[in-house]
């Protein structure tokens, strides 16, 4: 298998549409439950962002619809931001499929109950569904973040009536900067999913690790884990350290549901779909030799969306539920 995820595209796309179709056509992507929310998602999730930004729109319907076709059922969005058109685009690619089929996940960045409710109808409008199976508090980055979100006629009590009026169904938040602020929002609800970077490098990271500091509280509470970043935003192979084959092993090797991929093209799709579906789970040793590897690399500049914030959370006085 080409150790370059843009050299397998390559050879995927000169296998020819038929060979394509039936490497598409073959075993189905293997699913996982999503903590405790009941459903179960595909171990590989088209992202939104990069999908959302392509300029040929036409391109990125076809991808979205093919990802369907080939057996993807967790489609990853957000309401404004980097995500760019996803939603719509999503509501356009997958209009008249059967909504069961089809797992939702959508985000909101704002903190207020009027700001996050006119999110909330937007993604229900671009979707165009009557309910969003999850929905998210995005990128919580502070501690700060936390007390605006709990405050009075902050983002949860949207969230509250919306979940009463049937508008949403699961909860959840995600944040890449500092795994110790995702441990604080992590204890401060009763969540249903939590979405943050998880990959090989974060692993091998000695100071700042969502792998470590985060990660296994949310098995003990038994959240929907999604990995996100999973390849370093697609430079992590090209490092000669270790494949994309053996880098996305290592991350559906953790305890979590779904790794966010994004993709532009259906080539692409059927890149990450073999992948998924050549997954092989690795041993301790295995797992430990990868981090090894990994051990003196730049995280500075392989995770530079991480940043320390020791100093905020020793002099905080907050009580977040204890930790």
């Amino acid at each position: 298998m080409p150790e370059s995820r843009r050299e397998f595209v390559k050879s995927a796309a000169g296998l020819g549409l038929a060979a394509r179709a039936a490497v598409a056509a073959a075993d189905d992507i293997p699913k996982r439950k999503l903590g405790k929310t009941g459903l179960e998602v595909t171990i590989v999730g088209l992202g939104g962002a990069r999908v959302g930004n392509v300029s040929d729109e036409a391109q990125a319907l076809r991808t979205i619809r093919h990802s369907y076709e080939v057996g993807i059922n967790y489609f990853d969005s957000a309401a404004a931001g980097a995500y760019g058109l996803s939603q719509k685009r999503y509501g356009m690619a997958l209009e008249g499929t059967p909504r069961d089929k089809i797992v939702y996940g959508t985000k909101t960045r704002h903190r207020t109950y009027a700001h996050a409710e006119l999110d909330l109808l937007q993604s229900l409008a671009n979707l165009k569904t009557d309910y969003l199976d999850l929905y998210q508090i995005h990128n919580v980055m502070h501690l700060e973040d936390i007390d605006f979100v709990f405050g009075p006629r902050g983002v949860m009590e949207m969230i509250h009536k919306a979940k009463q009026d049937g508008k949403i169904r699961h909860v959840g938040f995600t944040g890449h900067m500092d795994p110790r602020v995702l441990v604080k929002m992590m204890n401060a609800y009763d969540w249903d999913t939590i979405l943050m970077p998880l990959s090989v490098t974060d692993g091998a990271n000695p100071q700042m690790s969502f792998e470590r500091t985060t990660l296994p509280g949310a098995v003990e509470k038994g959240l929907g884990i999604f990995a996100m970043k999973t390849t370093g935003i697609g430079t992590l192979h090209n490092q000669g350290i270790s494949s994309l084959q053996q880098n996305l092993d290592y991350v559906w090797s953790l305890p979590i549901a779904t790794a966010i991929l994004g993709c532009e093209t259906t080539a692409q799709v059927d890149a990450d779909v073999a992948l998924a579906k050549a997954h092989r789970k690795l041993g301790k040793g295995e797992m430990s030799s990868l981090r090894k590897k990994w051990s003196q690399a730049d995280f500075a500049v392989l995770e530079n969306w991480k940043v320390d914030q020791s100093a905020t959370l020793a002099s905080s006085s907050r009580d977040y539920f204890g930790d």
